[in-house]
């Protein structure tokens, strides 16, 4: 057992195990969220409405808040907590404060111009699915608040290796949409729903709350604007702010090319997206999350060679089991779509339809593993602005290929789009961070570094 362990240590970073499990775990809670759906509703226009309301309300919080924190907070944490104990929790406490300001606003301002949000999102919709798009939209509203204070709380607890309660937080989230869902559906229907994600995103907030009290930062207002450390946090998020959109506008433009298709296109879509997705969570981000606070201490720590080793070793890792994790998709994903989703009103027909969009969404998943590994390192090296012009690249292919091949390949065209855009903007990423390695400053020397500090 020792054996193994040492083993282990030495193929993933620290956490690494855990997040999988506890990812795995949320990815099932889905799949049972996905199953109460799909028999509840089927691939109809109910589902469609409901799925496509979740799409501005995501995308706001990606834009305002996701942006400014997934990539340069734990590296500008991690480095502030080296130099300035007390400076760290005054930074995460104005970071939080701004956040919520942010997005409470935002949510107000959706919720007015809502019925205008329709042409963007589903032109191909009839009035009545409009209708009930709008009402879902605005019920949902308030997700992205509690939303965007559990991700900062989150980024905290991923800073300080707290990976269980960061973790937990997608599992509890989706037993209160099931909960929402079996609860409330005879009385509301579809809305049933969207009270479950507001259910849910409070006890994603709650489990992190709990879980920061084990950290040096207390939950508490505060504008602390001069701070040096969120100048350089703002300066690394106005770049990122430029291309985190491109993951949400990407299945905005899916979402609108969908709706244009066979009705039920935009659930398959969604159902086989989600099961895409399972792999790359398991062993992309699961990897790469553990990895990156170990990632931003070596660059602050001017350890050059430790941070291109750490680099490797986990890309060999991602690429080999995702690889597998891909082919043993297209395999099982058909068997697994039936057994999970299958029966009620998701009849046959849904279930071929899902599968053959989820076999060519499996071309996407190393590519899309390997990218979140690849996005972090640059992000640990302080430097964001190589990931967003490989991120529009990647946007620009996927736009491209997509309708090209959407009017011989009908739906099938949007996941081949997906995994061609994957393919350039991770090669892309992964050509600048090795620049950004061997072009690194030299460590300062012991010599240089005391006349700096006298």
């Amino acid at each position: 057992m020792t054996g193994i362990r040492a083993w282990l240590a030495r193929l993933l970073p620290q956490g690494a195990i855990v997040l999988s499990i506890l990812t795995f775990s949320a990815y099932f809670a889905g799949l049972v969220r996905d199953r109460i759906f799909a028999r509840t509703y089927g691939a109809g226009i109910e589902l469609d409405a409901y799925n496509a309301a979740f799409v501005l309300p995501e995308l706001a919080l990606d834009v305002l808040v996701a942006a400014g924190l997934t990539a340069p907070f734990v590296p500008v944490y991690t480095t502030l907590r080296r130099e300035d104990a007390h400076g760290a929790p005054r930074f995460a406490q104005t970071v939080l404060s701004l956040a919520v300001v942010v997005m409470g606003v935002t949510s107000v301002v959706l919720w007015i111009f809502a019925p205008w949000t329709v042409s963007v999102i589903a032109p191909g919709f009839d009035p009545a699915a409009q209708a009930l798009y709008v009402e879902l939209f605005r019920l949902m509203l308030l997700t992205p608040i509690l939303f965007a204070a559990s991700i900062t709380l989150g980024e905290v607890l991923v800073a300080e290796r707290r990976f269980v309660w960061y973790a937990l937080a997608p599992i509890l989230y989706n037993a209160g949409i099931v909960a929402g869902t079996v609860l409330l559906h005879d009385a509301l229907g579809i809305r049933a729903a969207a009270v479950g994600a507001v259910i849910g995103a409070s006890l994603h907030l709650g489990i992190r709350v709990i879980g920061i009290t084990r950290t040096s930062v207390r939950i508490r207002p505060r504008f602390d604007l001069r701070m040096p450390a969120l100048r350089e946090f703002l300066r690394l998020m106005v770049p990122k702010m430029l291309s985190h959109p491109i993951e949400p506008l990407t299945f905005l433009f899916f979402t609108a090319v969908a709706s244009t298709l066979a009705e039920g296109s935009v659930s398959a879509l969604s159902f086989a997206r989600n099961f895409q997705s399972v792999p790359v969570a398991l062993l992309g981000v699961s990897i790469a999350l553990a990895a990156f606070p170990g990632m931003s201490s070596s660059w602050a720590a001017n350890d050059r060679a430790g941070f291109g080793r750490e680099v490797r070793r986990n890309a060999i890792t991602i690429g080999s089991l995702s690889v597998v994790a891909a082919i043993g998709l297209v395999i099982v994903g058909p068997l697994a779509i039936e057994v999970l989703l299958g029966g009620g009103r998701f009849d046959a027909e849904d279930v071929a339809l899902t599968a053959t969009v989820l076999a060519a969404f499996a071309l996407a998943v190393p590519f899309d593993a390997l990218g979140h590994l690849v996005a972090r390192g640059l992000y640990a090296t302080h430097n964001t602005v190589l990931a967003v012009l490989a991120s529009f690249a990647g946007f620009g292919v996927t736009i491209a290929t997509t309708l090209l091949l959407v009017a011989p390949l009908g739906i099938v065209a949007i996941p081949l789009g997906f995994a061609a855009g994957m393919a350039v903007r991770t090669g892309l990423q992964a050509v600048a961070l090795v620049w950004r390695i061997r072009h690194a400053p030299e460590p300062a020397t012991r010599a240089e570094e005391e006349p700096a500090a006298a």
